[in-house]
């Protein structure tokens, strides 16, 4: 990264958090472009340049911290197998909650009550679906349009979001990670219902590549 994209992020960096702060302080309503440029300290036409909306700078909190999936998940591939990957990268997302709770409850809070920040957070979410479900492909050397594929990365979103949703509505009061680890518990113990076929008969399970990573210490 060069100096002028070093400024830049610096700059949107100072943005998100002085409007996090304005709209902790005086709601997210009534807190007005003009003044998280003016706390921010920069023009408008600047802050304009770089969240249009209130919506993308709420957007943009949530989505710095989602965005660490991907690359988490990547990263532990080199050292656990599969499964223990997806569930690091899950407790990668989530520890922004346990150590900013204020932060993280406020930011879900204004999701909840933006419906066009909710309509690109689906948006980016399918985005992100899309990018997990590649790079299982190439751990489990397979097609990103595998069937497999495509459910398993659905499903470990699913418990990053669920976990989340579980965690704000309980205020906090048992860590999203805790949540998450019984979300996982839930559906490896088999006390999760899924949608069943029809009484016909069931075709062979493909044979997916066994993982060669070390397994995880318990």
């Amino acid at each position: 990264m060069g100096l002028r994209e070093k400024k830049a992020q610096r700059s949107r960096d100072r943005i998100v958090a002085e409007a996090m702060t304005l709209f902790s302080r005086n709601g997210f309503e009534p807190t007005t472009m003009e003044s998280i440029a003016e706390a921010a300290d920069v023009s408008p036409s600047t802050l304009y340049r770089y969240y249009p909306t209130k919506d993308s700078i709420v957007l943009a909190s949530f989505m710095g911290n989602t965005a660490r999936f991907s690359e988490v998940f990547a990263l532990s591939l080199k050292d656990l197998p599969v499964e223990r990957a997806l569930a690091e990268a899950i407790f990668a997302v989530l520890a922004i909650e346990d150590k900013e709770p204020k932060h993280a409850l406020l930011v879900r809070s204004i999701l909840g009550q933006s419906p066009a920040a909710r309509a690109h957070l689906w948006d980016y979410l399918g985005e992100q679906q899309r990018e997990l479900a590649r790079l299982l492909a190439q751990a489990t050397n397979t097609a990103p349009d595998d069937p497999a594929n495509i459910l398993t990365s659905r499903i470990a979103l699913e418990v990053l979001l669920a976990a989340a949703d579980i965690w704000r509505a309980n205020k906090g009061k048992q860590s999203s990670r805790a949540t998450a680890e019984n979300l996982m518990t839930l559906l490896t113990t088999g006390a999760v219902l899924f949608p069943e076929a029809a009484s016909t008969p069931t075709p062979p399970t493909p044979k997916r590549p066994a993982s060669t990573k070390p397994k995880a210490k318990p």
